[in-house]
């Protein structure tokens, strides 16, 4: 392109002033707008992977070898509190729990 097609732009660009204002700002408002969606979306996202860590595992599972393909309340990790206090001193958590997850299916005669 050449100057003169520029030049022919930014004088067209300034011929409707109120409609050149109209549209920058309209632009900025769906920048501003959009920084501020993405800003929430991913807020909310950190806050759901934050609140289902507190809620079932946690941050890390130590599981016996085996574990995963046959989930069985017997496979068990033997000395699970040494282990806990082995994982307490080598990283720096803020807490170590044993759990154990098991299946249970309860009835009763009454509703």
């Amino acid at each position: 392109m050449t100057s003169t097609t520029y030049t022919l732009a930014w004088r067209n660009i300034w011929r409707h002033p109120r409609r050149t204002l109209l549209t920058i700002s309209a632009m900025v408002f769906a920048d501003v707008l959009l920084v501020f969606m993405l800003g929430l979306q991913l807020g909310q996202y950190r806050m759901m992977i934050d609140n289902s860590l507190a809620l079932v595992s946690g941050q890390m599972q130590v599981q016996v070898a085996g574990y995963l393909d046959d989930p069985q309340m017997y496979r068990s990790i033997p000395e699970a509190d040494q282990l806990a206090v082995q994982i307490r001193k080598a990283i720096d958590l803020e807490a170590v729990s044993p759990r154990a997850y098991g299946f249970a299916l309860v009835s009763s005669e009454k509703r």
